[in-house]
């Protein structure tokens, strides 16, 4: 009987290279990582995603469970992509993942920028630092910043690096 190798990657996996990213953050002082659709949400979350004029972004925390932002319409579809990515919980006793949808009226950054602020507990006085993907594009940055521009903002790429994520070679990583 000739075995195929199989290339599904298990819910622990991910939860275990969140963890390693998580323990990163807490190492360089980072408070949060966002990511847009790239190869870094599909190495850590799973998740793929086509980048569109509509934001789609998940907020890493430092500590706690993912916090996904994503357009209303794209919801049912996004619940059904996640909950085979990071729909598990990391921790036990949270309900369900944070899914925060925003409709066409709404700010998708004000959602970020409030999942950035609710798990900010227990981290360090001052302003937080957040990480920003390199694969991020500039409008999804400014809005961030625009609405909270005391937050230190840097590239997130050392600690991604750290965390396990190499995107210099995200095809590769991302089916490990």
């Amino acid at each position: 009987m000739n075995m195929q190798p199989t290339t599904e990657i298990t819910v622990a996996t991910y939860k275990e290279r969140i963890a390693r990213l998580q323990a990163a953050m807490k190492e360089f002082g980072y408070q949060a990582v966002v990511l847009e659709p790239g190869p870094a949400m599909v190495y850590l979350t799973g998740v793929r995603w086509g980048k569109s004029e509509r934001t789609f972004a998940v907020v890493l925390p430092a500590q706690g469970e993912p916090v996904w932002v994503l357009p209303g319409f794209e919801e049912a579809r996004a619940r059904e992509l996640i909950h085979g990515g990071t729909g598990f919980i990391l921790s036990t006793g949270a309900p369900a993942p944070d899914i925060r949808v925003w409709q066409e009226d709404e700010s998708p950054y004000q959602r970020i920028v409030q999942g950035i602020k609710d798990r900010a507990a227990g981290a360090p006085a001052g302003p937080a630092r957040v990480g920003i993907d390199d694969t991020a594009r500039f409008f999804v940055f400014d809005g961030i910043r625009k609405l909270a521009p005391k937050l230190d903002y840097t590239r997130a790429a050392t600690v991604l690096k750290q965390g396990g994520v190499d995107s210099a070679a995200p095809a590769a990583r991302s089916r490990n």
